[in-house]
């Protein structure tokens, strides 16, 4: 007997999930390839890399780019990115780590498909719910910005559930742990699971009632009341609580001095403060998550646009949504300038919402098939493959929606990472220009660069955004040897700040080409 999960004779539509999975790879990594070869990504996956890359060399997730702490966990909790250094040690390239990312975004339709299939019964509906999830355009958008670890947590999570429903529970730890590597607030998804387990065995909320005795059931000796497995419902409270109170207070703290890093996108500073000003100044509250009608739209908007592509299923089974509060909740109160957090079909904010809409979507399902209304029963014998057919037509049409045609509805942000956005981005003759600048640059000079330019560059040890960025440094060119700089427009703020520091005297002017400049430290001036 397999313990991985009920294994069941390989059928077509396993061999059609597998094409399916390869294919999403294959084409994912193609447009991957296409946004780093135009330019598309930004500092972050530099960024990511140089932590990736010093700990290939002894330096355990070292990065150089935030003035509060010199390590990325100082930033967030993510120790996946450990896990993906062997890879990128056999093949040092930022396109390694891409593929990795959506090797796994794409396994995360595995899951999905056992689950529907089981509950279903019927491996084409599973088959169609996998593609569904594949075909979410903020699955594949998300996927394709940057390198992104909420992205992994998805598959992590829904690898997670599934093993968690099948009482597999030292999968379910195995899988639980890897999304706690990938973020820490996933705690806070595991400690809903929790609750969810004690709340699904409840007949007056699920609507379960126990089926009655049958006569030939009747043998004269007492019922055996069948005991709850208590352990789904406080493994995943324990390991979730235990992480998340560790990485916060333990392995942030330490690595930041005590500052949450990434509390200035949030409204009012931080999360707490978001949250308790609601309570004791109600009217500032509102001002702080609300600050304008278009932000308030926006929000609102929100959670109907997240369950738009799934034909709002569910919320015929809501239960599962309880694994969704959390990163619903942190999304929803960011600040005025974070959009792209509610953003419904964009960037990766929405990663971990995701498997509990699938879950909720597979439920509602088989809802309808076990108690089918009477318009269903016109469908014939199988209507759950017919909903799974309409779903995929459905998030097809959504997904060429927002790639395609530009939304210009107020409070709903544009998609900017989707595959229509990368086929469309011609090729810029000011970057032959760019490369040859940079050719100038030692391999392991410290460095500070143009946000899209960050990629482009093998890692080193000095590395900085050139902007000034309380996320990042308000002094980058402090500790730079070199710095490479886009000035074609004199007014924008990279062009300013090259000025600035050109006029301390301490830098000088070594090249330039194609409105790029390649500015050099004086030797013995700091």
């Amino acid at each position: 007997m397999n313990r991985f999960y009920s294994l069941k004779p390989l059928t077509l539509p396993g061999l059609w999930l597998g094409l399916v999975i390869f294919l999403y790879v294959a084409v994912l990594t193609w447009l991957h390839a296409l946004r780093l070869s135009h330019f598309m990504n930004g500092f972050d996956l530099a960024f990511y890399q140089q932590a990736i890359w010093n700990t290939t060399q002894g330096r355990f997730l070292e990065v150089s780019a935030t003035d509060f702490s010199s390590s990325l966990l100082g930033t967030d909790v993510v120790l996946i990115y450990t896990l993906m250094a062997p890879f990128y040690l056999l093949l040092p390239s930022p396109l390694t780590l891409l593929v990795l990312e959506t090797i796994v975004v794409g396994l995360g339709a595995v899951p999905i498909y056992l689950l529907a299939r089981d509950k279903l019964k019927n491996a084409w509906a599973g088959l169609g719910l996998a593609l569904v999830y594949l075909l979410l355009p903020v699955v594949q958008n998300g996927n394709l910005y940057e390198l992104r670890e909420r992205q992994m947590a998805a598959a992590c999570l829904l690898f997670a559930f599934y093993f968690w429903y099948k009482q597999r529970l030292g999968w379910f730890s195995l899988f639980a742990v890897l999304a706690l590597c990938c973020r820490p607030e996933n705690g806070l998804v595991l400690v809903m699971l929790g609750l969810y387990g004690w709340l699904s065995g409840k007949p007056w909320l699920t609507g379960k009632r126990p089926k009655p005795v049958q006569p030939e059931q009747l043998t004269g000796e007492p019922a055996t009341k069948e005991k709850p497995n208590y352990w789904r419902i406080w493994l995943p409270v324990v390991l979730g609580l235990a992480w998340f109170g560790a990485a916060l207070l333990v392995i942030r703290a330490a690595s930041v001095g005590g500052n949450f890093a990434l509390g200035s996108t949030f409204a009012g500073g931080s999360p707490i403060s978001a949250v308790t000003t609601i309570f004791t100044n109600p009217v500032e509250g509102f001002r702080q998550l609300f600050p304008t009608g278009q932000v308030l739209l926006g929000k609102l908007l929100y959670i109907p646009l997240l369950l738009l592509p799934l034909a709002f299923l569910p919320l015929l089974r809501p239960l599962p949504l309880l694994m969704a509060l959390p990163p619903v909740g942190l999304n929803l109160l960011a600040g005025e300038r974070r959009e792209i957090q509610w953003n419904p079909f964009d960037y990766h904010y929405q990663a971990s919402v995701i498997p509990w809409l699938m879950v909720a979507t597979i439920f509602a399902l088989a809802a309808l098939t076990e108690r089918p209304p009477r318009f269903l029963r016109r469908l014939g014998p199988k209507p759950v493959v017919v909903f799974s057919a309409g779903l995929i037509g459905l998030v097809l049409l959504v997904n060429i929606w927002v790639n395609l045609v530009r939304i210009e509805v107020p409070g709903v942000p544009p998609v900017k990472n989707g595959w229509a956005a990368i086929l469309s981005r011609k090729d810029d003759a000011r970057w032959a220009g760019g490369k040859e600048l940079l050719k100038q640059v030692p391999a392991d000079a410290p460095l500070a660069i143009s946000n899209t330019w960050a990629p482009y560059v093998p890692p080193r040890q000095g590395l900085w955004l050139f902007a000034r960025r309380a996320l990042y440094s308000m002094h980058p060119e402090q500790s730079a040897k070199f710095i490479f700089a886009d000035v074609r427009n004199p007014a924008s703020e990279e062009a300013q700040l090259a000025a600035e520091i050109l006029a301390t005297g301490q830098w000088r002017k070594q090249a330039e080409a194609s409105g790029y400049v390649l500015l050099a430290r004086i030797e013995g001036r700091t």
